[in-house]
């Protein structure tokens, strides 16, 4: 995953942090939660890549 990805990513999470609990979208916040949850034990059980 290239820095713009990642990028796009982080400040999408904080603009659902913030934006969440004023818009009701607490499922989604969960949703995102699992899913980066997942994303830390795949890289953890993965190789890194060599570029």
């Amino acid at each position: 995953m290239n820095n713009f990805w990642t990028r796009i990513i982080i400040f999408g999470l904080l603009l659902t942090l913030i934006f969440a609990p004023f818009a009701g979208f607490a499922p989604l916040l969960l949703i995102i939660f699992i899913a980066g949850v997942c994303w830390f034990l795949g890289s953890l059980f993965t190789k890194p890549s060599s570029d």
